[in-house]
């Protein structure tokens, strides 16, 4: 996965956690299914925009691609 790629897929991911979904779908090689957690409720929505990206680069990095 390229730089590019990352940074799209923790924007979309971030967006995801904002809207409280549950899953992200990733498709690179295989497809993934990935369960997203819960958004911030408190704060400001820089805070919550934040931590919502905050999760999405540990989920991205984790994922070892």
């Amino acid at each position: 996965m390229t730089l590019q790629d990352k940074i799209y897929h923790t924007e979309q991911m971030a967006n995801a956690i904002q809207r409280r979904e549950d899953f992200y779908t990733l498709e690179t090689d295989k497809v993934r299914h990935i369960e997203l957690p819960t958004p911030q409720t408190a704060g400001t929505m820089v805070q919550q925009r934040s931590y919502a990206t905050s999760k999405a680069m540990d989920i991205i990095q984790n994922l070892s691609l």
